[in-house]
């Protein structure tokens, strides 16, 4: 399985993003869907958004493609089955 790993600057901080989904608007600009990694197994709300209640934070935005940096493809590799002892 292929990812699009990128970096976002929000808040003063470099956040780790997947990019989820990239649309075009009718104005031709690109937006990419983006989600925040999780940083030492732990999910991070970087992103504040803002809603009829109030802000709040969020671990996904819609952002200009032009906000990425160091857009990167990674590929996941399949786990490798373990051989029995003695099956040799």
């Amino acid at each position: 399985m292929k990812r699009i790993i990128a970096f976002v600057t929000t808040q003063n901080q470099e956040v780790t993003v997947e990019v989820v989904n990239i649309f075009t608007t009718g104005d031709g600009r690109q937006i990419a869907t983006v989600e925040a990694l999780p940083i030492d197994g732990k999910e991070i709300r970087p992103f504040t958004q803002y809603t009829h209640g109030g802000p709040c934070q969020s671990s996904d935005a819609r952002i200009s493609i032009a906000a990425l940096k160091n857009i990167a493809i990674a590929v996941e590799l399949p786990v490798t089955l373990a051989v029995e002892v003695g099956s040799l």
